[in-house]
């Protein structure tokens, strides 16, 4: 009987501290559980913004290409300097650098972060349509970013009516690819002068080409013009059924003529608004250069908040 008993209070014993044990582990994984949901970041539901996709100014905020919008162009991050680095261009609008209708003054832009605290960050609008954004003391475990461009742009149609300009909406996720350690660490003035630069040289670039497209253009009017000159002196020689495919020769030769104007002429035409554009695009430069161009100042980011 003694043994027995024995038995007993250690079978009971046993089942108490099973139940101790078991509920002290439902307890830890549920506060587990608990802490993941409340610290990990809620964007990851949220589709990243496409490279070089344009979101339009709408509420609806579709992709639209055919209106004014903002793309994300380009993007790089420094986990050894926790800085981020994107490049934005606002499509469909005038790309003329002397009459761009959307100002940098008519955009709002508000940066929030997911995965940590706020950070500090740099709006810099470099040459027509495109603009740096510079995000510092990011670390490398951000979750991402969310960038909303206010359009206060507004227009008058025909009817009188006064039509918002919109916001956009773009998200930028952190993934190993993003991470670049070889990112230069420039001031917000030099990433403003070395984008006029790079500007500056794809305009020459296409300048360039413009003269080639004239020198082709003025050479094809040329040997036309000669082989104009040998059909007519041969006409003298011909048959009425061979002077009528000669005369029709020469026609369409001079029709080539006339195209190859046309193209000397956009050509001139071009290459004179890019001269325009490149010295609008100097005179900036300077201007960032000397501090008579006030750079928008730094901002902090928002925390995201589902």
């Amino acid at each position: 009987m003694r043994r027995l008993k024995e038995l007993w209070f250690w079978w009971r014993e046993s089942a108490r501290r099973r139940r101790i044990i078991g509920l002290g582990l439902f307890i830890l994984i549920c506060g587990g559980l608990l802490g993941s949901i409340k610290f990990a970041p809620t964007f990851a539901n949220v589709d990243e913004t496409s490279l070089n996709s344009a979101v339009s100014f709408s509420t609806s905020n579709t992709d639209d290409s055919s209106g004014p919008g903002v793309a994300l162009t380009a993007r790089q991050y420094s986990s050894k300097t926790q800085r981020l680095v994107m490049q934005f261009h606002i499509t469909g609008d005038n790309d003329d650098a002397t009459e761009a209708s959307i100002l940098p003054s008519d955009l709002d832009w508000s940066i929030k972060t997911v995965g940590q605290e706020s950070a500090s960050y740099q709006v810099v609008p470099t040459t027509t349509n495109h603009y740096v954004l510079i995000v510092d003391h990011l670390d490398d475990n951000f979750g991402a970013i969310q960038i909303t461009v206010e359009n206060r742009d507004k227009t008058v149609g025909a009817n009188g009516k006064i039509t918002k300009g919109g916001s956009a909406q773009l998200v930028l996720k952190n993934h190993p690819s993003l991470d670049n350690h070889n990112l230069e660490k420039l001031s917000a003035k030099q990433y403003a002068i070395t984008a006029i630069n790079k500007e500056i040289e794809k305009q020459q670039q296409k300048i360039k080409q413009n003269k080639q497209v004239i020198q082709v253009a003025q050479a094809a009017i040329k040997t036309d013009n000669q082989k104009i000159t040998m059909r007519q002196k041969d006409l003298k020689y011909e048959t009425d059924s061979q002077r009528q495919d000669t005369l029709s020769g020469i026609s369409d030769i001079r029709s080539d003529q006339d195209t190859q104007r046309t193209n000397i002429s956009e050509a001139q035409k071009d290459i004179e608004k890019r001269q325009t554009e490149i010295a609008y695009m100097q005179k900036k430069q300077t201007a960032i250069n000397d501090g008579s161009y006030q750079l928008p100042k730094p901002g902090k980011t928002q925390i995201y908040q589902k």
